[in-house]
């Protein structure tokens, strides 16, 4: 291996999602999930953050997921990491669930 490919990602608070999104991506198996990625134990998700909502299953990402990503990809992450445990950012919203 000459060249590895080398990711970023940023470990962010599970209440940057709903808790509509949360149980969605809880009760629906991950190669159905409206992006690329799967659980991270029983902490939370490990998403691809894609700059498109092109839908990789059959509905849309959702907007609070999406706007995760969006954040995440303007400051250089290629994943994201959604621990509950995870630090809360500021310039995104959270949720109270």
């Amino acid at each position: 291996m000459s060249n590895p490919d080398f990711r970023n990602f940023v470990v962010v608070s599970t209440a940057h999602l709903t808790e509509q999104t949360a149980r969605t991506l809880d009760a629906t198996p991950a190669n159905e999930w409206p992006c690329v990625g799967g659980p991270y134990g029983g902490y939370g998700w490990f998403v691809y953050a894609h700059e498109e909502n092109d839908q990789e299953g059959p509905d849309p990402i959702p907007d609070d997921l999406f706007g995760v990503m969006t954040w995440g990809r303007k400051h250089g992450f290629d994943y994201i990491l959604f621990d509950c445990d995870g630090d809360l950012v500021e310039a995104l919203p959270s949720h109270d669930w």
